[in-house]
């Protein structure tokens, strides 16, 4: 079997998508949402190389879940799929889950953003929070270093 491995440098222009498919047990899905949103998401966006983070849910409230992450390339994508943080997130999530998550992986062919449409509501709001924690930042008086001696 050929290795399909593909190293930072050799994949520069590259885009690269990984989906996980969820079947959640209905009784623990708000114990689910609440694990991805305020555990495994927060972990997940500080991976390197990873650009988007989805959480898709079947339209009607059903109990299908998709993850879905864009990547630089596949080199990122693979580390953090054979990295032990990986592992430790579907773990959090067994328990909610009905079986093991299908994973999907694609190269990304196209991808445009309409910069006609106004924001969401919920990037506005994202937006602010950011540059009110830069002024807060930026207000706060900058601390000197010291040197320590070595004994």
């Amino acid at each position: 079997m050929e290795d399909l491995t593909v190293s930072p440098e050799e994949s520069n222009d590259m885009k690269y998508a990984r989906r996980l498919v969820l079947k959640v047990k209905p009784e623990q899905i708000d114990n689910f949402l609440a694990k991805m949103r305020d555990d495994i998401y927060p972990s997940l966006k500080k991976q390197t190389g990873i650009r988007r983070v989805y959480l898709l849910r079947s339209y009607g409230g059903g109990n299908e879940f998709v993850s879905e992450t864009l990547w630089d390339n596949k080199y990122f994508a693979d580390t953090y799929g054979a990295s032990n943080s990986f592992k430790e997130n579907l773990e959090k999530v067994r328990d909610f889950i009905e079986s093991d998550p299908s994973v999907t992986e694609f190269d990304i062919q196209l991808h445009d953003l309409n910069e006609d449409l106004p924001l969401p509501e919920s990037a506005k709001q994202l937006i602010k929070t950011r540059a009110s924690r830069k002024s807060k930042r930026a207000k706060q008086p900058k601390k000197k270093r010291t040197k320590r001696r070595r004994r």
